[in-house]
This record gives structure tokens, C-alpha cells and sequence, in this order.
């Protein structure tokens, strides 16, 4: 069988250079897989890591519901910060600080169902049984809907993550310099800590995908998730490096190539972030000439090397570079330092008429950047000119992230009306907590389900809608079980380590117990 993947993995499609074929396995739920040394490893950590949290809740909980006051505050912190229990309830807490940025908790959510759902439609066509493929495919297809643009040319979600990304780290980075003025021990933990917050699940789930991910890989296409498996078995180390975007093949969780381009942003932001803080007019001309090199590459490339109806770049050489997706992550730096100078300014100082104008100026740049390209789907027979495709490359994520860019300003100084009372939704907060973890597992959910097709499906609108809905949920459940079970303990263990190393804060108790009012301040009744 892999000799058979291996020789049909090197053909292709007479007149589509871009496919191939391949078989999609024979695995069923019978086959037996037996454990490696690497498996069983897996399996010892995750049998430690539910012993530490099945303990560390039932103790919790025994001083909520019984003992109370029973156990000193350093051991109770400690036990607190790997307790499901305790980490629940702080996940699905709502409460906000009076500085809190509330729309972007919505914007975080809705990008990630948006990313969520046009890899649906991606994996849904290459990867389902479709009966009725030579319909989808066809140039009147399902493709050919405008409110279908929104789906397959999905890329602006991204640009959204780079921009809410660098606005948030921004902003808070700004405050951390105002109170300490910034040195070699903050930008250390700067740096640390970001690696170790973004690394910790990001590795366990890498590592499952290289060990027990096989056990899961029956079904019809079972052969496709072994296959991620392998990838992820030779190119792992490229993931933790987040060099994942430039050596070999984008293999191991093929969509983490958005990881390492935020990463390597992350490296360079400082620069930008402290000019903007401590020099601000200097701050303001380096960001316009990296603007202007942002602008000009992706301009530069297509023009150079047209490609027809390639609205999201070069993959290679633009799409997954972060010379390629610079623009929106400088714009959301330049919006962070806006919105801290302005951070005791409540409101914008606009009257509803230019309000309502700049509203509508980004509405419809925004529509024009997901929509402008309607009529070049994929099984379209229409063709841009070089013009259009080198423009688009050059300007979308500029146009995009300036449009969002007003929303979240709006937003934020009272001038959203009813859109920043829906993106500053509540629910949003513990919805934006679990995006990352959802994120970094939702193709893997996708794949799976593919692969445990056993019957021939006929594409329809509400068919796909119910995979994508399918998904949506099931990637949210997994991300929750993610979060409490990894993510959250992980960076309690980063609380602790930097605890001991006197680097780090003191660590937080939770006490249930309601301190009483004492007798002789309570009034009788008379």
C-alpha cells in the first residue's frame, strides 16, 4: 500500500499539473496497530497528566464543598492551577477588567468558525466520495454563488488573526513599558513567555499526531491520517522551531504555517512596538517604510511572476512568508499604540454623520476585498488581467486590515452601536479562550471525519452546511477538553517555575469561604 501512495503520489492529471492521485487506503476499525515505544510514552504522559488533574480537582473541590479552610495557601495555589474544576469555571468566566477590548473576543471567534468553514469546503472537495463531482466542478457549480466567495476565498480570516494578534500585543506591551520602563528581564520573560504559551498544546497535539494519531486512522481514507502521522513523525522539530514555513514542505499540521509567520513576527515586533513608545514620530516613519517594502514585495512578485487568478499570492514564496502578510500585522501594531495613547480618551469625538460615513467606507472596502473577486472561482471560466491579480495582491490585506481596523477603533470608543454590543457579547469571552486550542486542532477534526466516510455523498448546499456546522461544534468540544486538560495547566506549570526562579509573580489562591459580617457590626431587628 505505501509503495502503491508512493508511486501514484508522483503522477499527475494530464492537463492539471497541480493533482495527482492516490489511493485512499483500506484501514478499517478492526486492524490491529500495536504500540511502539513512542506510543506508549504518549500514553504514560497523558495517563500523569489526568492523575495530576484528577487529583488536583477532587482536592478543589473537598475545600469548596467540605474542608474549606483545611489546606495552607502555597499548596492550595499550586493544586488550584491544574484542577478542572477551578479552570473551568475561570475559562467560562465573563467578568471583564474596565480596559478590556471587548470586540475583539467576537472578531477572535468569528475568524476562527470563518477559517473553520472554508477548510470544510477545501477538505470537502478533495477528500469526501462525491457523487456528483463533475457538478461541483463545473463552471455554473456550486462555486459560481457570489455568497460562496466568502467561503473559498476565506484568506482575509487570517489577516485577522495577524491583525487582532499584534493590536492586543501592542497595546498591552505599551502598558508593561509604562510601568517598568522596559529592560533586560522584561524582555526576557517577553520572549519566554510567549514561547513556552504558544509551544506547550501546540507540542502535545504534534506530538499525538506522530504517536497515537494512527489509532484513530480507519475508515476509507484511513491511509490519509497515517500519512499526516508520518509527516509529522520527519518535520516536527521544524514546527517547534516555527521555521515550519521555510525548511521542507509545509508537512507537519500543514495550516500551522500561520504559527511560525506570527512567531517570527513576534521576534521583530519589539522593535517597532518601543520605537512607537519612546520615539514616536521615529516609530511612525520605520513603519512606513516597512509598509512600503510590505506593499511593494507582494506587488513586486506577482507582477514578475503572473499567475492567473491567484488572489492570495504565490503559497510558496508569498502566501506563508511574512514578507507576504506583513501589512496587517504592522497596521494592528500602529492601532495598539493608538488605542493606548488614547486609553483615557472614552470616546471618538465624531458626529453621527462622519460616523455613518466611515461606517459605510469600510463596509464596503471590506466587501470589496472578500467579493471583488466573485467572478474568478475556481471552476470559473473567466480569467483576471495581470493587472487585477497584482493589485489585489498588493492592497487586499492593507484594504482589509484598515477596514477592521475602523471597526475595532469604533468599537472600542463608543461609536460601534449595535455591533460593538454584538462582538462585545459575553459568550464571546470564553469562545475567544478556547480560538487558539481550535485553531491548532479543527484540521485534524476535518480529516478524520473525511476519513471515516463509508458511503458515496451528492454535494448540496445544506450538506455541506451540516458538515461545516458538524465541525464547528465538535473542533469547539475538543478545544475545550484541550484547554482544560493542557493549555491551562501547562501555563500554570510556567506560573510555578517562574515562582521558584523569583521572576515570576506570586502564585493566587482561590478561597470560597464568604467572610462573615461580625456580630456586634450587625443591627437587630426591631
Amino acid at each position: 500500500m505505501h509503495g502503491m501512495n508512493t508511486f501514484l503520489a508522483e503522477t499527475q492529471i494530464p492537463g492539471n499539473p497541480a493533482t495527482y492521485s492516490f489511493t485512499y487506503g483500506c484501514q478499517s476499525e478492526d486492524t490491529e496497530v500495536k504500540l511502539n515505544g513512542g506510543d506508549w510514552a504518549m500514553v504514560a504522559f497523558l495517563g500523569v497528566m489526568g492523575m495530576i488533574i484528577f487529583v488536583s480537582t477532587m482536592i478543589d473541590m473537598y475545600q469548596r464543598f467540605l474542608g474549606k479552610e483545611q489546606f495552607p495557601d502555597q499548596f492550595l495555589a499550586m493544586v488550584q492551577g491544574f484542577s478542572a474544576y477551578n479552570n473551568t469555571r475561570k475559562l467560562f468566566d465573563t467578568k471583564t477588567s474596565s480596559e478590556n477590548l471587548g470586540c475583539i473576543n467576537g472578531i477572535r471567534f468569528i475568524s476562527m468558525t470563518w477559517v473553520l468553514i472554508g477548510h470544510t469546503l477545501l477538505e470537502f472537495i478533495g477528500s469526501v466520495f462525491l457523487s456528483n463531482l463533475a457538478v461541483m466542478f463545473s463552471p455554473d457549480g456550486p462555486l459560481s454563488s457570489i455568497a460562496m466567495t466568502a467561503i473559498w476565498n476565506a484568506q482575509d480570516s487570517v489577516d485577522t488573526f495577524f491583525l487582532i494578534g499584534a493590536i492586543l500585543l501592542s497595546y498591552l506591551t505599551m502598558k508593561e513599558l509604562e510601568k517598568s520602563g522596559g529592560g533586560v528581564k522584561m524582555w526576557l520573560m517577553f520572549y519566554v513567555h510567549r514561547y513556552l504559551r504558544l509551544t506547550g498544546v501546540y507540542l502535545v497535539i504534534i506530538l499525538f499526531q506522530t504517536t497515537l494519531l494512527k489509532y484513530f486512522a480507519y475508515g476509507p481514507q484511513g491511509y490519509y491520517l497515517d500519512n499526516v502521522g508520518e509527516q509529522c513523525r520527519e518535520y516536527w522539530w521544524t514546527n517547534i522551531l516555527y521555521i515550519n514555513n521555510f525548511v521542507g514542505p509545509i508537512a507537519c499540521m500543514g495550516h500551522a504555517w500561520y504559527m511560525a509567520v506570527d512567531m517570527q513576527f513576534f521576534i521583530i515586533s519589539p522593535i517597532i512596538i518601543y520605537s512607537l513608545w519612546k520615539h514616536q514620530k521615529f516609530g511612525l516613519i520605520l513603519s512606513g517604510f516597512l509598509m512600503i517594502i510590505a506593499t511593494a514585495y507582494p506587488l513586486g512578485y506577482m507582477w514578475a511572476n503572473p499567475e492567473p487568478n491567484t488572489f492570495g499570492g504565490n503559497f510558496k514564496n508569498v502566501y506563508i512568508k511574512p514578507w507576504g502578510r506583513f501589512q496587517p500585522y504592522l497596521i494592528g501594531l500602529l492601532v495598539g499604540n493608538y488605542l493606548y495613547r488614547t486609553k483615557h480618551q472614552p470616546s471618538l469625538k465624531l458626529n453621527v454623520l462622519v460616523n455613518s460615513l466611515l461606517w459605510i467606507v469600510a463596509a464596503v472596502v471590506a466587501a470589496a476585498c472578500v467579493y471583488g473577486v466573485a467572478p474568478y472561482y475556481a471552476t470559473s471560466l473567466s480569467v483576471a488581467s495581470l493587472a487585477e491579480v497584482v493589485i489585489y495582491n498588493g492592497f487586499n490585506r492593507l484594504a482589509w486590515s484598515c477596514a477592521l481596523s475602523w471597526v475595532i477603533i469604533a468599537c472600542i470608543k463608543k461609536k460601534g452601536g449595535p455591533i460593538n454590543e454584538f462582538l462585545s457579547w459575553s459568550g464571546f469571552i470564553p469562545l475567544a479562550r478556547i480560538s487558539y486550542c481550535m485553531y491548532l486542532i479543527h484540521f485534524l477534526i476535518v480529516d478524520w471525519h473525511n476519513t471515516t466516510m463509508r458511503n458515496v455523498t451528492s454535494y448540496g448546499s445544506e450538506v455541506y452546511a451540516y458538515f461545516a456546522m458538524g465541525n464547528v461544534l465538535t473542533t469547539a468540544a475538543v478545544a475545550v477538553v484541550l484547554v482544560l486538560a493542557f493549555e491551562m495547566p501547562i501555563l500554570h506549570m510556567e506560573k510555578i517555575l517562574f515562582s521558584i526562579l523569583g521572576v515570576g509573580g506570586k502564585l493566587k489562591v482561590k478561597r470560597y469561604v464568604k467572610q462573615t459580617e461580625p456580630e456586634s457590626k450587625k443591627i437587630p431587628l426591631s
